[in-house]
């Protein structure tokens, strides 16, 4: 199994800058669909326009702590990133957030219209079932494209971009809750989730790993929502990491890499 370095570094730049990061965005790219047409180059702008591959990240790290192999996670990863970059896409749209710049750039609309980034969207989420479909075992494959239809779906993600929608001035805290866990923390979970079972982990470890992925993307979208003026959530960050922290207990140090992770999304407010 493939190890990733051992050099120490401060978290934020070990998770910047890990092999595994080159490592996923060289299987992205061989995943991305070729040609010259339209669709092909705003699924390819999208994809590669930069990001921090946080989920990607996760799902391999959580595969390694199971004793799975990066070969087999590998595939799996990509399929949740680009998953991620389909709602990112959408999440633009000028019907949805309208949003001119994504990491800087504009935005798939912006560059190609809004039919073929709908249309961009559409084939990243189709595409992702595809790589789980082709390289995963049989039963695994079939488990880990449940748990990711559930947590993208109406019960998932899209479920928190339509409350994000209809709530959209008039938002209480309560209502904030079920979207960010909706919107954000159910894909962390589906990915640490599906990162244990593509390594034939146990229940017990399956369910830490699980937990660990909705503290962490609780934590995750908190800290957006501070760095974005959001009141009060530095503190409500620090307590989402350390519960996530606290359910790698069991793995050892074999879960320093997924710590460091946590500390890092935290740090970026510090």
């Amino acid at each position: 199994m493939r190890q990733w370095p051992k050099k120490r570094q401060n978290p934020k730049r070990k998770f910047r800058n890990s092999l595994a990061l080159i490592e996923i965005d060289k299987n992205l790219e061989k995943y991305l669909p070729k040609g010259d047409g339209i669709i092909q180059k705003a699924v390819r702008y999208s994809v590669l326009s930069g990001g921090k591959r946080i989920r990607p990240l996760i799902l391999i790290e959580s595969a390694r702590v199971c004793a799975g192999s990066v070969k087999d996670a590998m595939p799996i990863a990509c399929a949740i990133e680009f998953i991620h970059t389909y709602s990112l896409i959408h999440d633009d749209l000028p019907a949805m957030d309208n949003d001119d710049l994504r990491r800087g750039k504009p935005t798939c609309h912006k560059v190609f219209g809004e039919a073929n980034a709908i249309l961009a969207g559409d084939a990243l989420l189709t595409l992702a079932f595809g790589i789980i479909a082709r390289h995963t075992h049989a039963k695994a494959g079939l488990e880990i494209i449940q748990e990711v239809s559930e947590a993208v779906g109406v019960n998932g993600m899209v479920g928190g971009q339509a409350l994000d929608m209809e709530f959209q001035d008039k938002k209480d805290r309560n209502i904030l809750k079920k979207i960010n866990l909706l919107k954000t923390a159910k894909l962390f979970e589906v990915s640490t989730k599906a990162g244990a079972i593509v390594a034939g982990a146990g229940r017990r470890e399956t369910a830490a790993l699980q937990k660990f992925g909705l503290n962490f993307g609780l934590s995750f979208q908190a800290v957006d929502d501070l760095l974005d003026g959001g009141a009060g959530a530095r503190k409500e960050a620090a307590v989402f990491i350390e519960r996530a922290k606290k359910e790698l207990k069991i793995f050892g140090k074999k879960a320093d890499k997924l710590k460091a992770m946590a500390d890092y999304s935290v740090k970026r407010i510090i």
